[in-house]
């Protein structure tokens, strides 16, 4: 399971992820080279086979009990991948 900050993992179109106004062109590269990593770390699980559930901090925030609910049906289901997110 990740669970991702919106803001770390560069949650686009949530509310939660603005890049700052200053040094942007490092938070820019930051925040993308967080996102490469998470795709790469993904990919790889899945060639392993391991089931993945991305959790965006926008959905527990905003909707906890829906999010652990949606979470628990994942973990009882045979799906391979879930991506909880919630924008505004």
């Amino acid at each position: 399971m990740f669970a991702h900050g919106c803001f770390w993992h560069g949650h686009k179109g949530c509310g939660y992820f603005r890049i700052p106004k200053t040094r942007t062109e490092f938070w820019t590269e930051k925040i993308a080279a967080n996102a490469r990593r998470d795709e790469m770390a993904i990919q790889a699980l899945h060639a392993l086979k391991w089931r993945i559930a991305v959790v965006w901090e926008c959905a527990l925030r905003q909707a906890p009990e829906q999010t652990l609910a949606e979470l628990a049906g994942f973990i009882r289901s045979d799906r391979s991948y879930i991506e909880i997110r919630e924008l505004k």
